[in-house]
């Protein structure tokens, strides 16, 4: 079983987007833009589903270098479960190090969001 986490400042990601606002369209797909800009706050939204980036990096050595940031996507299925949807290098990566059933948990309060991914190996 591996397991990666992160926590992050909801206050550090919104300075960063209001300081350079193109880091929105670097870090994150027109999906996951598209979910969080229709909210009334986005920056919670936003937060987590970077901090579920930085968790898969913590889950395997095989994420740290390579993989981009579109390469991992935050998707919600019809219940409004969140996933991790690999994309490109890191759907490579994990399938060449035998790492499946990733799972994520994603939560927020008025000033940090953490993620945590799951995953099994072998």
């Amino acid at each position: 079983m591996l397991v990666g986490v992160d926590i992050i400042d909801i206050e550090r990601m919104e300075q960063a987007v209001k300081r350079t606002p193109r880091i929105l369209e670097r870090v994150f797909t027109r999906e996951e833009l598209e979910y969080c800009l229709a909210r009334n706050n986005p920056y919670p939204s936003l937060a987590v589903r970077f901090a579920a980036r930085e968790a898969l990096r913590k889950l395997d050595v095989v994420f740290t270098n390579g993989i981009g940031f579109h390469d991992v996507e935050v998707v919600l299925d019809t219940y409004g479960k969140p996933f991790l949807f690999l994309h490109h290098r890191a759907r490579e990566k994990a399938e060449q190090a035998g790492i499946t059933d990733l799972a994520v948990s994603l939560s927020h309060s008025k000033t940090q969001a953490i993620a945590v991914v799951i995953g099994k190996k072998g």
